[in-house]
């Protein structure tokens, strides 16, 4: 067996990416995302005046933050 008989046995996802895809892999994996509590914040610029007026947002209303980096 070659390297590309090899590569091409293993299951490719989708060459669609779209919200039925991702809602058949979160079936799948029942939900995981359900469970986390987590604010993902990206981007190019402002990411720690985000994350600095979110924190205090949250502290302010009694929940316990804890950032990682």
């Amino acid at each position: 067996m070659n390297v590309e008989q090899y590569l091409s046995n293993f299951f490719k996802g989708t060459k669609d990416p779209t919200l039925k895809a991702m809602e058949y892999f979160m079936d799948e994996f029942k939900h995981p995302e359900k469970k986390l509590k987590v604010i993902h914040i990206a981007g190019t610029n402002g990411k720690g005046s985000c994350a600095e007026m979110i924190t205090n947002i949250l502290i302010n209303a009694g929940y316990k933050v804890r950032k990682v980096y």
